[in-house]
């Protein structure tokens, strides 16, 4: 049985993150991340862990600016979904660029069981016009 969860959880580790990205701190985000997880940005590429960690760590990606509004949280028996609203500035191979997107991520606890930590295990975003 996996540990229960709040939803004032599920939106700290979403702080969590948000503020490891916007600091370029691959340890933090490396804690929040599963070994697993499948992070598609609103471009469409696609990131394992590794190469995700990697570009923040090597300064390939670098969030400049990082707003998320529209928060929803859906806290289920076994996962937890978040979707929301992204505005962003990022620098991506040395060229600034401005997102406006939706996303949707999904936190599970790992290993699935009553000592398990939750990590971020899918994340999905998708271009606004």
């Amino acid at each position: 049985m996996s540990p229960l969860i709040t939803l004032e959880a599920v939106l700290h580790w979403e702080q969590r993150r948000r503020d490891a990205m916007l600091a370029g701190d691959s340890v933090a985000l490396e804690a929040l991340l599963s070994d697993a997880i499948v992070y598609v940005h609103s471009t469409g590429a696609r990131d394992t862990r590794d190469s995700y960690l990697r570009k923040i760590c090597d300064g390939a990606l670098r969030y400049l600016r990082l707003e998320w509004s529209d928060l929803q949280v859906q806290v289920l028996p076994s996962a937890a979904l978040v979707t929301g609203r992204m505005q962003a500035t990022v620098l991506k191979d040395g060229q600034e660029k401005h997102v406006s997107s939706v996303f949707l991520t999904v936190w599970v606890p790992e290993p699935f069981d009553a000592g398990s930590a939750w990590r971020l295990r899918a994340h999905q975003g998708t271009p606004l016009p």
